[in-house]
């Protein structure tokens, strides 16, 4: 089969449009290939879709209506999608199926098994807003340790907040110590952003060999010891049962009571009930949230009655450029298959 007879489907949603999708990857019909949009739950705004498939990760494609894909995937080598569900019943319905490709770091919305049972090759686009969220990891630890928040909302209020007792100033960035713990795509990024403010930056990770670790610039340490010994812990580990709750009781307790955790992975990390209780009890400083247990927030929830608590609405790799690179990097895999090349970024 020849470039000129292959068909791509992009499948956009709310969050993804496949406008943007092919923004990026509009490119491929200079290989010949007819390249066709659709876009799923079109009818939602952004944030109802959000609420929509926040449990993706749990349930996977097959609790979600994916007729409107059944419908148009016939005669279709190439199907690209954001958060749209990959069923079963599309995978058997694109019988010309070649490739399904989430243009996201996971592949919770796609039924990876059907695919290996359908000879189906089956790509992702994983760092695709590593940069996005380890710019914000780092703003919002900075911010928070400079208590620039505060600083922002006492004086919009007319209120002049200056603190003179140097016992309550924050100290200098270059002499605090970071933990960064996960050294993925994210955490290595981490790593090179505050490497450059100067601190000493301790990297943990059980799958990072000792040796990457310094070569990233970090020095490497185990869990408890980068716990105990960083002023600024920040979180960049996937979530599993392995991770659930990794920052429990006990982790809260093994910190310094000044010490700083910034959360922008996920919100199962974070044993959010202990943390509530370390930040009500000052054994922790403060915490800088984006991702939580529940999302979003409900009203009465104590996190926000406190004020060593700073939150934002899990927004840390929102960004024109992270939404732009996950079509991208698919293309760029569809090219290489064009070309006779393997993908680069295929799901095993």
């Amino acid at each position: 089969m020849t470039d000129s007879a292959k068909r791509c489907l992009l499948c956009g949603d709310p969050q993804q449009p496949s406008e943007a999708m092919y923004e990026s990857a509009g490119h491929l019909q200079d290989r010949g290939v007819t390249v066709e949009r659709m876009d799923w739950r079109a009818d939602l705004s952004g944030a109802d879709f959000r609420d929509v498939t926040m449990d993706m990760e749990e349930r996977g494609p097959s609790d979600y209506d994916a007729s409107a894909i059944v419908e148009n995937v016939a005669g279709v080598e190439f199907l690209v999608v954001h958060k749209a569900p990959v069923s079963r019943a599309v995978i058997e319905a694109g019988e010309d199926l070649e490739v399904v490709a989430a243009a996201r770091g996971g592949v919770e919305n796609l039924d990876v098994e059907a695919a290996a049972e359908h000879g189906v090759t089956v790509l992702h686009a994983p760092g695709r807003n590593a940069d996005a969220v380890a710019d914000y990891a780092v703003a919002f630890g900075l911010a928070a340790h400079r208590r620039i928040p505060h600083f922002v909302e006492t004086t919009g209020r007319g209120e002049w907040a200056l603190e003179f007792d140097p016992a309550g100033l924050p100290r200098d960035v270059r002499s605090l110590t970071v933990g960064v713990i996960g050294l993925g795509n994210v955490g290595r990024n981490v790593v090179e952003r505050w490497s450059g403010f100067g601190p000493e930056v301790l990297g943990h990770d059980p799958y990072v060999d000792d040796g990457d670790i310094k070569d990233l610039g970090a020095t490497p340490a185990g869990f408890e010891e980068t716990l105990a010994n960083a002023d600024l812990v920040t979180l960049h580990v996937r979530l599993s049962e392995e991770t659930h709750h990794l920052i429990d009781a006990d982790a809260l307790e093994a910190m310094d009571d000044d010490a700083l955790l910034v959360n922008t992975a996920r919100g199962g990390l974070v044993d959010t009930d202990a943390l509530v209780d370390a930040l009500e009890a000052g054994d922790v400083g403060g915490a800088a949230l984006d991702v939580f247990e529940e999302e979003p927030l409900p009203e009465d929830h104590p996190l926000l009655s406190l004020e060593n608590a700073w939150l934002s609405p899990h927004t840390a790799g929102s960004t024109r450029d992270a939404v732009l690179n996950g079509s991208r990097i698919v293309a760029d895999d569809l090219a290489a298959i064009l070309s006779g090349e393997g993908p680069e970024h295929r799901v095993d």
